[in-house]
């Protein structure tokens, strides 16, 4: 098949990593060209996509003062955007595709392009956070004019994101959570496609363990770090933490650097609020170092309780119950850790999560 892959994410982020994973094994057997658009070219991009098309974006910088700054990304950029995607998806319709690879947009959620051609299949990773999550609510303490400006923000790019997605011709989601959210957010039908991860990357490695716990993702309050520090005050003797850093804005870690920091860890925490599905557990159960996660979100779909490592609430004694337990029993790590390992091998590889994707992509041909 002849597939037009399109992208405007993040470097480093987990949905960058999804769609290289996919274009890595979608290449070996199919025509895969990728059209992106971003700030830098990717140097990576054309080892894994046939042909490669770069469409340059300078997004504006906004730091949270020049309010100047922020209405232009919220009206004059919003529109060059939309014209940008017009001129691409023109060109994707000059190459005859079988169906077009859509992925979320780092600008509006899910892209202009999906208005502008047929056979799109839009992989919806969730939906757009600061309109349907109540956990980034309009912060209180904002004064009326910004608190009015923000408000009426949101209901633009709302009517933005839920106009694009209902022109794609498949939706999927990464989780069982994902997919009824996104269902209820914009009443529409959703297919389900687990994400995957590469087993012979992320593999159990005989190494010596710093670090009791690792803790992946940014130091806020929606990524659970508020949890973990409450926790770690109710020891007089806290655990050993090692932190990696896999932020928003593409920076962090490694993959190779990021794969030696988890076998060099006793347990993994996944704690973050309402995640989607997090490639974070199934990464750390791939390795055998069982997982603490939060039971909400699409983290209970990965981590089964009490098998793979433990699902536990939002609560400081609960989590660190948990950890003593696990750090003062090394055979129920092992244990956990292998039947993590056979979990991930049987339902979250990347081959399996891309011959599910073809097989619900081939309802468009």
């Amino acid at each position: 098949m002849r597939i037009a892959v399109f992208h405007e994410l993040r470097s480093l982020s987990g949905a960058r990593k999804v769609l290289e994973e996919y274009g890595k094994i979608l290449s070996k057997d199919h025509i895969i060209n990728l059209y992106y658009v971003d700030e830098y070219e990717d140097s990576n991009a054309s080892k894994i996509f046939n042909k490669v098309f770069f469409f340059k974006f300078i997004e504006k910088r906004w730091e949270g003062n020049n309010w100047s700054a922020k209405i232009y990304k919220d009206t004059i950029e919003l529109i060059k955007l939309f014209f940008l995607h017009k001129r691409i998806a023109s060109i994707i319709k000059k190459d005859k595709y079988d169906f077009i690879f859509v992925n979320p947009s780092k600008y509006t959620q899910s892209p202009f392009l999906l208005r502008f051609l047929d056979k799109t299949v839009y992989f919806c990773q969730e939906p757009l956070r600061i309109v349907y999550d109540d956990f980034l609510e309009i912060p209180k303490n904002l004064n009326l004019i910004k608190k009015i400006y923000e408000k009426l923000n949101r209901r633009i790019r709302k009517a933005i994101d839920k106009g694009n997605i209902k022109k794609a011709s498949i939706v999927l989601a990464n989780s069982l959570f994902s997919k009824k959210n996104i269902e209820r957010a914009y009443n529409m039908e959703v297919s389900l496609c687990y994400l995957g991860v590469d087993t012979e990357k992320f593999r159990p490695l005989n190494i010596k363990k710093d670090y009791d716990l690792l803790f992946i993702g940014e130091k806020a309050d929606i990524e659970g770090y508020d949890l973990l520090k409450d926790t770690l005050g109710l020891y007089k003797k806290p655990p050993i933490v090692g932190f990696v850093s896999r932020n928003k804005n593409g920076s962090g870690i490694n993959e190779d650097d990021l794969i030696r920091k988890i076998n060099k860890s006793r347990i993994v925490l996944s704690l973050s609020r309402n995640e989607p599905f997090g490639l974070i557990p199934i990464e750390a159960m791939s390795c055998e170092i069982p997982v603490i996660a939060l039971n909400e979100g699409g983290l209970s779909e990965s981590v089964i309780d009490g098998m793979t490592g433990f699902l536990i609430n939002a609560n400081p004694k609960e989590l660190k119950d948990k950890i003593d337990l696990l750090l003062n029993d090394s055979n129920l790590r092992n244990k956990l850790g292998k039947a993590g390992r056979d979990r991930v091998l049987d339902n979250f590889t990347w081959e399996i999560s891309v011959n599910n994707f073809l097989n619900l992509s081939k309802r468009i041909l």
